[in-house]
């Protein structure tokens, strides 16, 4: 079973005047549910019942096996839960296959809790409740160890014969839907953000995805400073601040260990007239963190001696990445959305 996560970036408003910088995005994304589980160690075991060597010994019974270990990736909604039942495919007259499934190693979330010992029939029986958003590891030594022993119940109903039973494991939850990988959009171009599906159960998301389309990317500007205003600034030398764009975000429907960042890649400054100077952006090339509160995203840059035949300073074309950060299946499996504001 594979996931979903979609992420859609809409332009929402864009206004530009003199002296003033306004940009906001919409930003959306899913968190679907996920459910997968599998049984590290695949191979098949052996539980051979000896028989004894002496007149009148009962037989043995064979070494517990603990070679196999249950690995889960599971995303829930809020309030959700997941079970694990276990059953085989056929009853050995006169034979109990007993199962014990350890309480879980490694991983995080809300693993489930495994119940006592049971005997295997061809009833589901439950083997793990509880399971939230977690994931448990992936690999031997991660999830459930899993004990399987045999004993005999009944000896008047044993036969010499070999026989093979399967076990079958169910990860049982409403709601848990088959699902593909799915473009992310940025204002409305696609294939700017891809978030793979989770194909391998333990396993967590990465964490962290970027968007990355040179075709169309987010485009901040033009912003426009008139002569009128730069007279009025007394900045104008070298290395001087002109003005900042700050930026903030406005959570609709959110999580806390959510979290989104932005990227300034690149960007133009110009001098209209003539002037020995230069325009430019500075700072925001490192991914800082959108906050709820305002903070400086990147600085609008004069350098040089304002020149009396310049009309206006404009800064354009400034292309934006957009990262999200924090995914994971322990956060509820739901839609998310929030405002990104750009603003002088």
């Amino acid at each position: 079973m594979t996931s979903i996560i979609k992420i859609l970036f809409f332009l929402f408003i864009l206004t530009f005047y003199a002296s003033t910088f306004a940009q906001t995005y919409n930003v959306s994304f899913t968190l679907p549910q996920v459910a997968l589980m599998d049984i590290e160690q695949g191979s098949s075991i052996n539980l051979d019942l000896t028989k004894p060597t002496e007149a009148g010994n009962r037989l043995a019974n064979p070494v517990n096996n603990t070679t196999k270990w249950l690995n889960y990736t599971s995303a829930v909604a809020s309030g959700g839960s997941r079970a694990i039942t276990a059953s085989i495919n056929q009853t050995i007259p006169g034979i109990d296959i007993k199962l014990q499934t350890a309480q879980a190693t490694g991983g995080a979330g809300a693993l489930g809790t495994s119940s006592s010992q049971v005997t295997l029939s061809t009833v589901p029986t439950t083997i793990i409740s509880g399971i939230g958003g977690a994931y448990t590891g992936n690999g031997v030594g991660n999830g459930h160890q899993l004990t399987f022993s045999v004993t005999p119940n009944n000896y008047t109903s044993l036969t010499a014969s070999n026989n093979t039973v399967s076990v079958i494991y169910t990860i049982t939850d409403n709601g848990v839907f088959p699902s593909a990988n799915i473009p992310v959009n940025i204002a409305s171009s696609p294939s700017a953000i891809i978030i793979p599906p989770i194909t391998e159960a333990g396993n967590d998301y990465t964490g962290t995805y970027t968007s990355n389309n040179p075709i169309s990317p987010i485009t901040l500007g033009t912003y426009t400073i008139p002569r009128s205003v730069l007279l009025g600034l007394t900045l104008l030398e070298s290395g001087s601040i002109v003005s900042q764009i700050k930026m903030n975000y406005t959570p609709t429907i959110w999580n806390n260990s959510l979290h989104l960042y932005a990227n300034r890649n690149g960007g133009t400054g110009t001098a209209t007239g003539v002037c020995v100077c230069s325009v430019y952006l500075n700072n925001g090339t490192n991914y800082p963190e959108i906050l709820q509160t305002d903070s400086v995203f990147f600085d609008l840059m004069f350098s040089g001696i304002l020149g009396l035949l310049v009309t206006q300073i404009s800064y354009s074309n400034i292309p934006v990445s957009i990262r999200l950060g924090g995914v994971s299946v322990t956060i509820p499996a739901a839609t998310y959305t929030a405002q990104i504001n750009f603003h002088q």
